[in-house]
């Protein structure tokens, strides 16, 4: 529990710090917005999952990108994450040299209601799926098994289904209009990242190649 909450106020503090050392300012409110929806939820989902599933906490905890057993998938998703927080300093940039907010009040909402949607999807998927590592593996050694309810139900890869929400609800809120290309730039290599996944559950676990015939969309029903 301890370690959960350690990680989770200090990654956002150092979310804090890319935004606002760029920015060169603190009275950035959609910033504190951001920050405090992110606090609130990851601590909200780290209590409530350490009650429900500390095993799926514990696989949550481990180092993103360092722990990826595929040396390939361990490179890549490290410089996803370095991309990732660059991104921020890039936004803290931009505050610093607009003179007006962006987006009106009604986009910005917009914006703080899609990173909600994100963190509450992640929230629904670790209910049905205790095996929602943060990493990319087979996890015979917890008896994976195939999840077809919930959202799986649906789509069938709902965490990066919420991270669509993120990806364009971060710019409406704190960033710009050049961050809404960031953002599909940034589901793209997300892309990559599902069909590597899709490929080594086809291949490993038992059961996933019916349940792709079962439930035909990776991300958006009837899009794709």
């Amino acid at each position: 529990m301890l370690r959960m909450v350690a990680q989770t106020v200090a990654w956002v503090a150092v979310v804090g710090v890319l935004l606002f050392w760029p920015a060169g300012r603190l009275d950035w409110p959609q910033a504190w917005v951001f920050l405090a929806i992110v606090l609130a939820c990851s601590l909200g989902l780290g209590f409530w999952l350490a009650r429900r599933d500390p095993g799926l906490l514990r696989e949550r905890l481990r180092p993103v990108g360092l722990s990826e057993p595929d040396p390939v998938n361990r490179a890549y998703i490290t410089a996803m994450m370095v991309g990732f927080h660059l991104w921020f300093v890039w936004m803290g940039l931009e505050a610093r040299h607009r003179e007006s907010q962006p987006w009106p009040a009604w986009a910005q909402a917009l914006g703080a209601a899609g990173v909600l949607a994100c963190l509450a999807i992640a929230g629904l998927t670790f209910r049905e799926n205790s095996f929602a590592a943060a990493t990319i593996k087979l996890q015979a050694e917890r008896g994976q098994r195939v999840i077809d309810t919930g959202p799986y139900a649906v789509v069938r890869h709902p965490m990066y289904a919420g991270a669509i929400f993120w990806m364009f609800g971060m710019p409406l809120l704190i960033g710009g209009p050049w961050d809404l290309l960031i953002g599909a730039a940034a589901m793209a290599v997300v892309v990559v990242r599902l069909l590597g996944e899709e490929r080594m559950l086809a291949a490993g676990l038992p059961g996933y190649s019916a349940y792709m015939r079962r439930v035909r969309w990776r991300l958006v029903p009837g899009i794709w």
